[in-house]
């Protein structure tokens, strides 16, 4: 299997090959795109159907280790550089414990990732000793790093002003292509997590006896199957609710069964059986339609109309009789301008004023004794103009009297009162004082009185009539309102079921066929970082009657291991861990981290390994001497060790030119780095 092939593109093949029914493999695609789409295939919507592209699979040049420069910091007290010949090539960094050497080591990885393995787990006391105790200030590292066709090399600073602490160094990073904040400006944080190119022995010694499933993750991450690994987990999470939801409707459907069956009402029994075998949704549905007046007497039903019954409220009536007392107190006011006299002296006045408007001054036509002139007319006109006034207020006083007069009628007329009655239920009192309410009297006062007088006591029979409705209707109350009302939830719930179900079983068909191809695509991808495993395992045993097979992952979730067999002395054992020596731990840590940091998608051409030595037969060593040297024809490995048996090893069993950096330390942290004759 080409492993540049492109993820998506090897699923379609896969998805085409298995003959995937088209709504699996469309949920299958949509969860690689992303949650947006996976919803969308799920509703039944256009989907995009673009899966983003990881940064592992973006192109890179290759990287190497050019220098390390360390100032002020854990064993280094005045500056010093550490030169490494990008390329291919081994080079050893030898000094004994205490020398500063692994300070270089440090540096690295702090450097381009912030932390250092070797401190996971250390104490804080341990931790905040990182600043050199003799030369602390200036304290820098710098890291600079070469890229195949890039003419500038990329350098990363972390530098420390001198009252800061480990965390709040500041940061710069240069490239050919500019200025960055950090790597991942850079683009390089994604693959430092996944191909982090420094091994030291406190990580072997946790990654060997960690969880399988930190073992899983460690080894799985560089697999470049996370987009599958990712799709799992949204299928899972759309999955969940759907299934809760199911299973939520399935278990009220029992509670509900039996709760309408306690209810005395015909209604609900009825609907409790159908709930005991497969509902039918549309026959529960009609019972809910079913009126309720089929069930109810006329005592019930005439419960229920004075249950609803609404009147008017004593102070909009007592307002109303105010208003009519107001009007009709107004109208009186304005009697006289009504009459017949007030109107004959106005039209006289007009008709003697058009008189004198068509012939000018003279005697009055009707009396011979009265003259018409123009003071006559002046005065004449003033008369005319408030008789009109005086009349149209009239007007209007008796209009609003009209009004006042029809809503207290009808207010009386269409009192919100029922006139039937039935055995049992009180509204002898409710009927005597409506029926006495409706004798009014013609007269607005006399109204207005009646009203205030009379409509009290119809409201206080109505509000006890009422009163004994509600009780009568809660006592009565079977319990059938309220289990109609879950009844009708659990309908409009238990509609969707089809649906969800077929959403469900999309996703778990999909999510079968990914999880069982993504863990063929998965072993068949481990399988040449397994084989290397096993070569480097082969040199590193040596005398060891440990032999180890092909490495595996199995599992997901909770539950994802790594899988060595292991034969004993030709017997097989089922498990590793259980029979190893310490050094043989150590170097079954190595062979299985190494091909991490050297697997060919890798843009790190560079791998650091501190302190790899530890507990090893001479044996060993010389395996791991052979080791280091197969990976130096093609990688640049850089190795910090205080153990001489490396270099003499490398030496002895001639397996080629390698730099030999030996490292002193003086009084006040003052280091020496001197490259030693070529063993």
């Amino acid at each position: 299997m080409n492993r540049a092939e492109p993820l998506v593109e090897l699923i379609f093949d896969r998805l085409a090959a298995d003959r995937v029914p088209d709504d699996t493999a469309e949920v299958v695609l949509a969860a690689l795109s992303g949650e947006a789409d996976l919803d969308a295939a799920l509703a039944g919507e256009p989907t995009t159907l673009e899966p983003r592209r990881t940064a592992a699979d973006e192109p890179r040049g290759r990287i190497w280790l050019s220098s390390v420069t360390v100032a002020g910091f854990r064993g280094v007290g005045p500056e010093r550089t550490l030169t490494i010949e990008p390329g291919p090539g081994l080079t050893v960094v030898v000094g004994r414990n205490g020398s500063g050497k692994s300070s270089f080591a440090e540096a690295v990885e702090l450097a381009l990732t912030g932390d250092s393995a070797r401190w996971a787990d250390r104490n804080s006391v341990w931790r905040t000793g990182w600043r050199n105790l003799h030369a602390g200030d200036p304290c820098r590292i710098a890291v600079e790093l070469r890229v195949d066709g890039e003419a500038t090399p990329t350098r990363v600073v972390r530098s420390w002003p001198t009252t800061a602490e480990l965390g709040e160094a500041e940061i710069k990073a240069t490239s050919a292509h500019g200025s960055h904040n950090d790597l991942a400006e850079l683009g390089l944080a994604r693959p430092m997590e996944l191909y982090r190119p420094f091994l030291t022995a406190a990580e072997l010694g946790r990654l060997t006896a960690g969880t399988q499933s930190q073992l899983f993750d460690a080894i799985s991450a560089i697999l470049g199957l996370e987009a599958i690994t990712d799709a799992d987990r949204r299928l899972m999470a759309a999955a969940r609710p759907v299934d809760t939801a199911i299973k939520e409707v399935r278990a009220q459907r029992a509670a509900l069964a039996a709760a309408l069956a306690e209810v005395p009402d015909d209604r609900a029994r009825r609907a409790a059986a159908l709930l005991v075998t497969r509902p039918d949704l549309a026959a529960l549905a009609a019972i809910l339609d079913e009126p309720d007046e089929a069930t109810a007497d006329e005592a019930v039903l005439l419960c229920r109309r004075l249950a609803t019954m609404q009147l008017p409220d004593a102070a909009e009536v007592t307002r109303l009789a105010g208003q009519l007392r107001e009007a009709a107190a107004q109208a009186r006011r304005h009697d006289g301008g009504r009459s017949r006299a007030s109107l004959r002296s106005a039209e006289l006045l007009r008709l003697a004023i058009e008189h004198h408007d068509d012939v000018g001054d003279g005697p009055c036509p009707v009396c011979p004794t009265g003259h018409l002139d123009g003071g006559w007319r002046a005065s004449a006109a003033a008369s005319l103009t408030e008789l009109r006034d005086r009349t149209l207020a009239a007007q209007a006083a008796a209009a609003r009297l009209t009004a006042l007069l029809k809503q207290a009628h009808y207010l009386i007329d269409d009192l919100d009162v029922p006139e039937t009655t039935a055995d049992g239920v009180p509204v002898d009192g409710l009927h005597a004082a409506t029926a006495a309410l409706r004798l009014a009297p013609g007269g607005p006062e006399d109204l207005a009185d009646h009203l205030t007088a009379r409509y009290p006591a119809v409201l206080t029979a109505a509000r006890a009539a009422q009163t004994y409705a509600k009780t009568v209707l809660r006592e009565r109350d079977t319990g059938w309102q309220a289990a109609a009302g879950e009844l009708r939830a659990w309908i409009a719930a238990a509609g969707l079921l089809p649906e969800r179900e077929r959403a469900l079983a999309r996703v778990r068909a999909a999510r079968a066929w990914l999880r069982a191809t993504g863990a063929q695509l998965r072993n068949q991808r481990v399988a040449p970082f397994a084989e290397h495993s096993q070569r480097i395992w082969a040199q590193l045993r040596q005398e060891s009657n440990v032999e180890l097979g092909a490495m595996t992952l199995q599992g997901t979730n909770t539950r994802r291991r790594v899988v060595i067999p292991v034969r004993v002395d030709g017997a097989d054992n089922g498990t590793a861990l259980g029979v190893m020596s310490q050094g043989e731990m150590h170097a079954l840590g190595l062979a299985t981290f190494l091909p991490r940091g050297c697997a060919p998608e890798s843009p790190f051409r560079f791998i650091v390994v501190d302190d790899p030595v530890q507990s090893m037969d001479p044996a060993k060593v010389d395996g791991l001497a052979r080791v280091l040297a197969e990976l130096a024809e093609q990688r640049q490995v850089v190795v910090f060790t205080h153990d001489t048996r490396l270099p003499d090893a490398l030496g002895r069993l001639d397996l080629g030119s390698s730099r030999i950096i030996e490292v002193t330390r003086a009084e006040r942290s003052v280091l020496t780095l001197r490259r030693a004759p070529t063993r």
